[in-house]
Protein backbone atom coordinates (compact mmCIF):
# COMPACT_ATOMS: atom_id res chain seq x y z
CA UNK A 1 0.00 0.00 0.00
CA UNK A 2 1.23 3.48 -0.83
CA UNK A 3 1.90 5.57 2.26
CA UNK A 4 -0.12 8.52 0.96
CA UNK A 5 -3.17 6.27 0.57
CA UNK A 6 -2.66 4.81 4.04
CA UNK A 7 -2.49 8.30 5.51
CA UNK A 8 -5.66 9.32 3.69
CA UNK A 9 -7.57 6.31 5.03
CA UNK A 10 -6.40 6.93 8.58
CA UNK A 11 -7.16 10.67 8.49
CA UNK A 12 -10.64 10.04 7.10
CA UNK A 13 -11.29 7.76 10.07
CA UNK A 14 -9.96 10.38 12.49
CA UNK A 15 -12.28 13.02 11.06
CA UNK A 16 -15.21 10.60 11.26
CA UNK A 17 -14.45 9.97 14.94
CA UNK A 18 -14.57 13.73 15.53
CA UNK A 19 -11.06 14.20 16.84
CA UNK A 20 -10.11 17.76 17.69
CA UNK A 21 -8.79 20.07 14.98
CA UNK A 22 -5.44 20.34 16.77
CA UNK A 23 -5.05 16.55 16.95
CA UNK A 24 -5.91 16.13 13.27
CA UNK A 25 -3.45 18.86 12.33
CA UNK A 26 -0.71 17.17 14.34
CA UNK A 27 -1.45 13.77 12.78
CA UNK A 28 -1.31 15.21 9.25
CA UNK A 29 2.00 16.96 9.85
CA UNK A 30 3.69 13.97 11.44
CA UNK A 31 2.35 11.44 8.93
CA UNK A 32 3.44 13.63 6.02
CA UNK A 33 7.00 13.13 7.29
CA UNK A 34 6.45 9.36 7.04
CA UNK A 35 5.02 9.67 3.52
CA UNK A 36 7.93 11.80 2.33
CA UNK A 37 10.47 9.29 3.63
CA UNK A 38 8.66 6.17 2.41
CA UNK A 39 6.45 6.35 -0.73
CA UNK A 40 5.50 2.74 0.04
CA UNK A 41 4.18 2.05 3.53
CA UNK A 42 7.07 0.60 5.59
CA UNK A 43 6.38 -2.76 7.19
CA UNK A 44 9.49 -3.32 9.33
CA UNK A 45 10.24 -1.89 12.77
CA UNK A 46 13.78 -1.06 11.67
CA UNK A 47 12.48 1.37 9.04
CA UNK A 48 10.31 3.20 11.57
CA UNK A 49 13.07 3.32 14.17
CA UNK A 50 15.49 4.75 11.61
CA UNK A 51 13.00 7.47 10.75
CA UNK A 52 12.35 8.32 14.41
CA UNK A 53 16.08 8.49 15.09
CA UNK A 54 16.50 11.06 12.29
CA UNK A 55 13.97 13.47 13.80
CA UNK A 56 15.89 16.47 15.15
CA UNK A 57 13.63 17.42 18.03
CA UNK A 58 13.09 17.07 21.77
CA UNK A 59 12.41 13.62 23.28
CA UNK A 60 8.80 14.73 23.87
CA UNK A 61 8.35 15.55 20.18
CA UNK A 62 9.94 12.27 19.09
CA UNK A 63 7.59 10.41 21.40
CA UNK A 64 4.67 12.30 19.88
CA UNK A 65 5.67 11.00 16.42
CA UNK A 66 5.89 7.50 17.88
CA UNK A 67 2.36 7.72 19.29
CA UNK A 68 0.99 9.05 16.01
CA UNK A 69 2.55 6.22 14.00
CA UNK A 70 1.31 3.68 16.53
CA UNK A 71 -2.25 4.98 16.23
CA UNK A 72 -2.08 4.94 12.43
CA UNK A 73 -0.68 1.40 12.19
CA UNK A 74 -3.17 0.09 14.75
CA UNK A 75 -5.98 1.34 12.52
CA UNK A 76 -4.42 0.17 9.26
CA UNK A 77 -3.67 -3.33 10.52
CA UNK A 78 -7.10 -3.77 12.07
CA UNK A 79 -8.96 -2.43 9.03
CA UNK A 80 -6.70 -3.38 6.10
CA UNK A 81 -4.42 -6.13 7.47
CA UNK A 82 -1.24 -4.22 6.62
CA UNK A 83 0.76 -5.71 9.46
CA UNK A 84 1.84 -3.64 12.45
CA UNK A 85 5.59 -3.01 12.79
CA UNK A 86 4.92 -0.59 15.67
CA UNK A 87 4.40 -3.60 17.94
CA UNK A 88 8.16 -4.11 17.83
CA UNK A 89 9.33 -0.49 17.61
CA UNK A 90 11.21 0.76 20.66
CA UNK A 91 9.59 3.91 22.00
CA UNK A 92 11.87 6.98 22.29
CA UNK A 93 12.97 7.40 25.88
CA UNK A 94 11.27 10.09 27.92
CA UNK A 95 13.10 11.33 31.00
CA UNK A 96 10.87 12.13 33.99
CA UNK A 97 10.06 15.82 34.33
CA UNK A 98 8.50 17.78 37.12
CA UNK A 99 5.09 19.09 36.09
CA UNK A 100 5.16 22.88 36.58
CA UNK A 101 2.32 24.06 38.83
CA UNK A 102 1.56 26.88 41.24
CA UNK A 103 1.59 26.67 45.01
CA UNK A 104 -1.36 27.86 47.10
CA UNK A 105 0.51 31.05 47.98
CA UNK A 106 0.90 31.83 44.26
CA UNK A 107 -2.81 31.26 43.66
CA UNK A 108 -3.63 33.70 46.45
CA UNK A 109 -1.49 36.41 44.85
CA UNK A 110 -3.16 36.30 41.44
CA UNK A 111 -6.45 38.10 42.28
CA UNK A 112 -4.50 40.74 44.21
CA UNK A 113 -2.29 41.55 41.23
CA UNK A 114 -5.23 41.48 38.80
CA UNK A 115 -7.29 43.89 40.93
CA UNK A 116 -4.31 46.21 41.26
CA UNK A 117 -3.49 46.16 37.54
CA UNK A 118 -5.06 49.57 37.02
CA UNK A 119 -3.46 51.81 34.41
CA UNK A 120 -4.77 54.15 31.79
CA UNK A 121 -4.38 51.25 29.36
CA UNK A 122 -6.40 48.77 31.44
CA UNK A 123 -10.14 49.24 31.23
CA UNK A 124 -12.30 47.96 34.06
CA UNK A 125 -13.97 45.47 31.72
CA UNK A 126 -10.58 43.98 30.82
CA UNK A 127 -9.66 43.70 34.48
CA UNK A 128 -12.97 41.94 35.20
CA UNK A 129 -12.45 39.59 32.26
CA UNK A 130 -8.95 38.64 33.38
CA UNK A 131 -10.10 37.93 36.93
CA UNK A 132 -13.03 35.83 35.71
CA UNK A 133 -10.87 33.90 33.25
CA UNK A 134 -8.07 33.03 35.66
CA UNK A 135 -10.54 32.21 38.43
CA UNK A 136 -12.37 29.83 36.08
CA UNK A 137 -9.20 28.04 34.96
CA UNK A 138 -8.10 27.51 38.56
CA UNK A 139 -11.59 26.60 39.81
CA UNK A 140 -12.12 23.56 37.60
CA UNK A 141 -9.09 23.16 35.33
CA UNK A 142 -10.86 23.45 31.98
CA UNK A 143 -8.70 23.81 28.88
CA UNK A 144 -7.99 27.22 27.32
CA UNK A 145 -9.92 26.23 24.20
CA UNK A 146 -12.90 25.22 26.33
CA UNK A 147 -12.83 28.58 28.08
CA UNK A 148 -12.74 30.54 24.83
CA UNK A 149 -15.68 28.51 23.52
CA UNK A 150 -17.80 29.10 26.63
CA UNK A 151 -21.12 30.85 25.96
CA UNK A 152 -23.33 32.66 28.42
CA UNK A 153 -26.10 30.13 27.86
CA UNK A 154 -23.69 27.38 29.02
CA UNK A 155 -23.41 28.88 32.52
CA UNK A 156 -25.77 27.25 34.99
CA UNK A 157 -26.19 27.62 38.74
CA UNK A 158 -23.63 25.02 39.82
CA UNK A 159 -22.00 23.94 36.58
CA UNK A 160 -20.99 24.95 33.08
CA UNK A 161 -21.29 23.02 29.82
CA UNK A 162 -18.07 22.93 27.82
CA UNK A 163 -17.17 21.54 24.41
CA UNK A 164 -13.98 19.55 24.96
CA UNK A 165 -11.64 17.32 22.97
CA UNK A 166 -14.02 14.35 23.13
CA UNK A 167 -17.36 16.18 23.04
CA UNK A 168 -19.52 18.10 25.47
CA UNK A 169 -19.36 17.58 29.21
CA UNK A 170 -20.69 19.07 32.44
CA UNK A 171 -18.09 20.71 34.69
CA UNK A 172 -18.80 21.88 38.27
CA UNK A 173 -18.12 25.50 39.13
CA UNK A 174 -17.99 27.53 42.35
CA UNK A 175 -20.69 30.10 43.08
CA UNK A 176 -18.14 32.91 43.29
CA UNK A 177 -16.86 32.13 39.79
CA UNK A 178 -20.40 31.98 38.38
CA UNK A 179 -20.91 35.52 39.65
CA UNK A 180 -17.66 36.73 38.06
CA UNK A 181 -18.70 35.24 34.71
CA UNK A 182 -22.24 36.64 34.76
CA UNK A 183 -20.97 40.10 35.73
CA UNK A 184 -19.10 40.32 32.41
CA UNK A 185 -20.73 42.17 29.48
CA UNK A 186 -23.39 40.23 27.57
CA UNK A 187 -22.02 40.20 24.01
CA UNK A 188 -24.19 39.73 20.93
CA UNK A 189 -22.38 36.57 19.80
CA UNK A 190 -22.99 34.93 23.17
CA UNK A 191 -19.35 34.17 23.98
CA UNK A 192 -18.28 35.00 27.53
CA UNK A 193 -14.69 36.06 26.91
CA UNK A 194 -13.80 38.74 24.37
CA UNK A 195 -10.61 40.41 23.20
CA UNK A 196 -10.19 43.64 21.27
CA UNK A 197 -11.40 42.05 18.03
CA UNK A 198 -14.17 39.77 19.21
CA UNK A 199 -14.15 36.30 20.76
CA UNK A 200 -11.01 35.63 22.81
CA UNK A 201 -8.57 33.17 21.23
CA UNK A 202 -6.35 30.53 22.82
CA UNK A 203 -3.30 32.71 22.15
CA UNK A 204 -5.15 35.54 23.89
CA UNK A 205 -5.64 33.32 26.94
CA UNK A 206 -1.94 32.50 26.91
CA UNK A 207 -0.97 36.20 26.86
CA UNK A 208 -3.33 37.02 29.73
CA UNK A 209 -2.20 34.16 31.94
CA UNK A 210 1.49 34.75 31.19
CA UNK A 211 1.11 38.45 32.05
CA UNK A 212 -0.08 37.76 35.58
CA UNK A 213 2.15 34.75 36.26
CA UNK A 214 5.10 36.96 35.36
CA UNK A 215 3.82 39.67 37.71
CA UNK A 216 3.78 37.28 40.67
CA UNK A 217 7.31 36.12 39.89
CA UNK A 218 6.72 32.87 37.97
CA UNK A 219 9.38 32.43 35.27
CA UNK A 220 10.41 29.87 32.69
CA UNK A 221 8.33 28.25 29.98
CA UNK A 222 4.78 26.86 30.11
CA UNK A 223 3.23 30.06 31.46
CA UNK A 224 -0.15 29.66 29.79
CA UNK A 225 -3.51 28.23 30.70
CA UNK A 226 -2.21 24.67 30.83
CA UNK A 227 -0.10 25.51 33.89
CA UNK A 228 -3.30 26.58 35.65
CA UNK A 229 -4.94 23.33 34.52
CA UNK A 230 -2.04 21.33 35.97
CA UNK A 231 -2.24 23.41 39.14
CA UNK A 232 -5.94 22.62 39.57
CA UNK A 233 -5.33 18.90 39.04
CA UNK A 234 -2.55 18.63 41.59
CA UNK A 235 -4.05 20.89 44.23
CA UNK A 236 -7.44 19.13 43.92
CA UNK A 237 -5.78 15.88 45.01
CA UNK A 238 -3.53 17.50 47.63
CA UNK A 239 -6.61 19.08 49.23
CA UNK A 240 -8.40 15.72 49.43
CA UNK A 241 -10.12 15.16 46.09
CA UNK A 242 -10.17 11.71 44.49
CA UNK A 243 -8.87 10.54 41.12
CA UNK A 244 -12.21 9.42 39.69
CA UNK A 245 -14.00 12.74 40.22
CA UNK A 246 -10.90 14.60 38.97
CA UNK A 247 -10.97 12.50 35.79
CA UNK A 248 -14.59 13.50 35.14
CA UNK A 249 -14.00 17.19 35.87
CA UNK A 250 -10.93 17.41 33.63
CA UNK A 251 -12.45 15.39 30.81
CA UNK A 252 -9.81 12.67 30.60
CA UNK A 253 -10.89 9.60 28.64
CA UNK A 254 -8.18 7.53 30.35
CA UNK A 255 -7.62 7.41 34.11
CA UNK A 256 -3.86 7.02 33.47
CA UNK A 257 -3.80 10.62 32.24
CA UNK A 258 -5.35 11.73 35.52
CA UNK A 259 -2.95 9.68 37.62
CA UNK A 260 -0.02 11.94 36.70
CA UNK A 261 -1.54 14.58 38.99
CA UNK A 262 -1.07 12.20 41.91
CA UNK A 263 2.67 12.91 41.80
CA UNK A 264 3.41 15.22 44.69
CA UNK A 265 5.26 18.51 44.50
CA UNK A 266 8.65 18.97 46.16
CA UNK A 267 6.95 20.83 49.00
CA UNK A 268 4.50 17.97 49.55
CA UNK A 269 7.33 15.45 49.51
CA UNK A 270 9.36 17.48 52.03
CA UNK A 271 6.38 17.75 54.37
CA UNK A 272 5.80 14.00 54.25
CA UNK A 273 9.52 13.34 54.65
CA UNK A 274 9.67 15.51 57.76
CA UNK A 275 6.74 13.58 59.18
CA UNK A 276 7.81 10.03 58.31
CA UNK A 277 11.64 10.02 58.17
CA UNK A 278 12.96 7.13 60.31
CA UNK A 279 15.97 9.18 61.42
CA UNK A 280 14.08 12.02 63.07
CA UNK A 281 11.51 9.59 64.40
CA UNK A 282 14.26 7.48 65.93
CA UNK A 283 15.78 10.59 67.55
CA UNK A 284 12.40 11.47 68.96
CA UNK A 285 12.12 7.94 70.32
CA UNK A 286 15.57 8.26 71.86
CA UNK A 287 14.62 11.55 73.47
CA UNK A 288 11.49 9.99 74.89
CA UNK A 289 13.49 7.03 76.19
CA UNK A 290 16.04 9.37 77.79
CA UNK A 291 13.29 11.33 79.50
CA UNK A 292 11.73 8.12 80.84
CA UNK A 293 15.15 6.88 82.01
CA UNK A 294 15.99 10.19 83.74
CA UNK A 295 12.59 10.22 85.39
CA UNK A 296 13.05 6.69 86.71
CA UNK A 297 16.58 7.51 87.96
CA UNK A 298 15.21 10.52 89.80
CA UNK A 299 12.53 8.38 91.43
CA UNK A 300 15.13 5.76 92.40
CA UNK A 301 17.43 8.32 93.98
CA UNK A 302 14.58 9.66 96.06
Amino acid sequence: MKTAEAVRLFMTNCELKGLSASTIKQYRQQLSYLAEAFPKLPTTPEAIETLLARIDATPETKHSYFRTYRAAYNFLDKRHKTGNPMLNVTAPRLKPKIMPTLEMSDIGLLPIFIKNDVTKYTAAVVQARDLALISLLLDNGIRSGEATGLKREDIKEHYIKVKGKVGERIVPISDSVVKLLLDLPDYDDGYVFHGHRGKLTRSGVYRIVKKYLTKIGITGDKLGGHRLRHTFGRQYLVLGGDLRSLQIIMGHSNIQTTEKYASLSNEDVMQKHNKYTPWDNSLSEVNRSEKVTMSRLAQYRR
